[in-house]
């Protein structure tokens, strides 16, 4: 099997001054594909793509000359290669034809993509991405309805061909939202009873984020909710206090989606892909976010949502613990680094067992 590398596009590096000094700039790679390069074809690699979750993911196509870097030798990489890489999805059966699709040209490319599956993601040389399904396509442009949330637009998006650097064929999460597009009336109801729980978060930039899943169970200060990923598989079980909580939504469109994934997920047998269910003993009261804290083991990885910070949530070690609160040890681009300091009453949540968690735990203990 070829090797893993991460490609960092030009148009997916941030560029930063050094307080304002023109004369220091630096260069931090914010976004990247991770995969295997199974081809290269008149300018364009091919790329079998590993998703963030460790799973095998879709066939990417690159523009050569719109890569900043490739690197087989990362701390991401390094990450990667203490998880088992899942195909779950069927993926490389799926990806058997796309890889060794025959062009010479971005249009040439496209004509394949537009038979075989038409609903894609791009990247133009901006950076921004648009995903949406082909609509028309001519030497100079391509025409797409973008996807909006749980439906798509009625208006095209025009897209000159020259701008594309990035075409992201046969994703898993494209290929579920056409299918459930092509059965949405028969998900018109919550019928799981999922929930969309909105926080309290201090800064105003992280307003509207929530999280979707189920409520196992509560209390009069506790939620003990099944936290789901964006593909309706079982992303945590978490602790959260509901001090914290500044709405709950029932009623969606997005929570009809959601029963779709998970209702697909669990025929598909990756519902709960690391058995978080069975970790967790729903008898007795629920603990505190405080008592989790309190008895959390050393040297295990943590996963917490803190109100007052601009990024809320945060892996890591726990360094130290006071009455009020906890010093934690951050795992940041993955690795241990600095110490931010938190007060119980501060905090949203706290994973009691979740598959971040687990995989970071795997990656800490082989460093």
């Amino acid at each position: 099997m070829n090797k893993l590398v991460q490609v960092t596009l030009n148009a997916d590096q941030e560029k930063y001054n050094l307080d304002g000094d023109e004369s220091i700039t630096f260069i931090d790679a914010n976004s990247y594909y991770i995969g295997q390069i199974v081809a290269r074809e008149h300018g364009w690699i091919v790329l079998e793509s590993v998703d963030q979750t460790g799973n095998q993911g879709g066939i990417v196509f690159i523009k050569e000359d719109q890569i900043a870097k490739i690197e087989d030798d990362t701390p991401v990489l390094h990450y990667y290669a203490t998880t088992e890489i899942k195909d779950p999805f069927d993926m490389r059966h799926l990806n058997s034809s796309v890889k060794n699709w025959d062009f010479t040209d971005i249009y040439d490319l496209l004509i394949n993509v537009a038979d075989a599956q038409p609903f894609v993601t791009f990247e133009v040389d901006t950076g921004v991405t648009y995903t949406g399904l082909i609509t028309q396509l001519d030497k100079k442009e391509v025409r797409i309805l973008e996807k909006n949330g749980t439906s798509i637009e009625h208006f095209t998006t025009v897209i000159p061909l020259q701008d594309i650097v990035c075409v992201d064929v046969n994703s898993i999460d494209n290929n579920l939202f056409i299918h459930y597009l092509r059965q949405k009336q028969n998900y018109e109801f919550n019928e799981l009873k999922l929930v969309e729980i909105y926080f309290d978060y201090t800064f105003d930039d992280q307003f509207g984020n929530f999280v979707i899943g189920k409520v196992l169970k509560y209390d009069e200060d506790n939620i003990l909710l099944e936290s789901l990923n964006e593909l309706g598989q079982v992303e945590s079980i978490a602790v959260i206090a509901r001090s914290h909580v500044a709405h709950v939504t029932e009623e969606s469109e997005r929570l009809n989606y959601f029963n779709y994934l998970v209702n697909w997920q669990q025929k598909n047998h990756s519902f709960d892909p690391d058995y978080l269910e069975r970790s967790i003993n729903l008898n007795g009261p629920i603990k505190s976010i405080t008592e989790v804290v309190e008895n959390w083991p050393d040297g295990h990885v943590i996963k917490i949502s803190d109100s007052i910070y601009h990024y809320p949530d945060r892996l890591g070690l726990i360094a130290d613990r006071g009455d009020e609160g906890f010093d934690l040890k951050i795992l940041t681009e993955y690795d241990l680094g600095e110490i931010s300091d938190h007060n119980y009453d501060d905090l949203i949540s706290v994973d009691l067992a979740g598959s971040e968690m687990i995989k970071m735990q795997r990656f800490i203990d082989h460093k």
